[in-house]
């Protein structure tokens, strides 16, 4: 498999002898399964000749029938993991000696004692999986283009359902379910609806509150296809706004499209962030962005790149990475503009299509 072998070269670099992966993307990544973290013990690990090797509770097992890996071993309930942990390291050859790299950001101390009982070194490979995953592949680009048609379509459905007086959940419950009727399975995260001040709350989940006339609403989303996420913000309108709110939905708006406009092989995603945030601080907003200007996308809704200050990473061809500039006023409102976007060869490409233009309401 081509992802494996691609993944025992950078073990060699980086000089370790295993990895071993708890269920989360790169999980998926590698092997098509869907794992989700429990209390049951999953695990997937290889070594630098390619050799895998999976540990799965027993009612699980059957998922994994059609799974390239070398080995599977399998537990029941009653008896626990541990002898299963036992033979999934013998087959790998994992030794007191080994160097095994892990995802520091996805392995929880649950899975991580029992690889220490080995005896081996846990060794942050969270490097090793960014240089693995953070170019997408054809198959890849094309979950992505699909989960982003979802995004934009769904909310074009949803608009005209919306009106004064509805609550954030009865605005999110609608903008799930055209999501689930179009073909998303589910939501990578959980939907935002930040009505009036609680628009000024980042990620401020939806409530009970009631929105109400005049007021700015921020709806941040995402929709799966085949584990591929999109994730989307528009700012909408519930009657006309106050005449700052406009103000400041251009100043977002415009420092959002000079930072994808910026995107491009060989740009530094710290410029990309600088231009952003230097377009809103400029307009007197810059106290009031206070978050980074964007997110790597993929089976993940948040993986490499970040696009921040301070970072040394340069954009390559086949990148998704969303781009996000926002500004909150405290006890007010907030805006946020978020597309998703791909680095081609000859610059970039928006794969979320909804109009940026402020739409208002009625």
């Amino acid at each position: 498999m081509e992802r494996v072998a691609r993944l025992t070269s950078l073990l060699e670099k980086r000089g370790l002898t295993h990895m071993v992966f708890a269920p989360g993307a790169s999980f998926r990544y590698l092997t098509e399964l869907a794992a989700h973290q429990s209390e049951r013990l999953a695990l997937l690990g290889l070594d630098r000749d390619g050799k895998t090797a999976l540990l799965l509770p027993q009612l699980e097992a059957s998922g994994a029938a059609s799974v390239n890996a070398g080995s599977i071993c399998v537990y029941e309930d009653a008896a626990g993991p541990r002898a299963a942990v036992q033979e999934f390291a013998h087959s790998l050859g994992i030794r007191e000696d080994s160097r095994v790299g892990v995802e520091t950001g996805q392995m929880r101390l649950f899975e991580a004692d029992y690889l220490r009982e080995l005896g081996c070194d846990l060794i942050p490979g969270d490097d090793v999986v960014m240089a693995l995953r953070v170019c997408k592949d054809e198959g890849e680009i094309r979950l992505l283009r699909a989960a982003a048609r979802i995004v934009d379509d769904a909310l074009a459905s949803t608009i005209p359902l919306l009106r004064v007086g509805m609550s954030e959940l009865e605005a999110a419950a609608e903008l799930e379910y055209q999501m689930r009727k179009m073909g998303s399975a589910g939501v990578p995260f959980g939907t935002i609806v930040g009505s009036g001040p609680r628009g000024a709350l980042p990620h401020g989940g939806p409530t009970d509150r009631k929105i109400q006339q005049g007021e700015l609403v921020v709806l941040d989303y995402g929709a799966t296809r085949s584990g591929y996420a999109a994730d989307t913000t528009r700012t909408i309108a519930f009657g006309e706004p106050e005449a700052e709110a406009r103000r400041v939905y251009e100043v977002v708006k415009k420092a959002q499209a000079a930072a994808v406009a910026a995107v491009g092989p060989g740009m530094g995603v710290a410029d990309v962030d600088r231009i952003a945030r230097d377009m809103i601080a400029e307009a007197g907003y810059g106290e009031y962005f206070t978050h980074r200007t964007g997110h790597g996308l993929g089976l993940a809704v948040h993986e490499y790149p970040s696009i921040v200050q301070g970072s040394d990473v340069t954009l390559l061809p086949g990148m998704v990475f969303t781009i996000e500039p926002g500004v909150y006023l405290p006890e007010r409102f907030g805006v946020r503009i978020e597309d998703d976007v791909l680095v081609t060869e000859n610059g970039a490409t928006i794969l979320t299509q909804f109009t940026r233009e402020l739409i208002v309401v009625v």
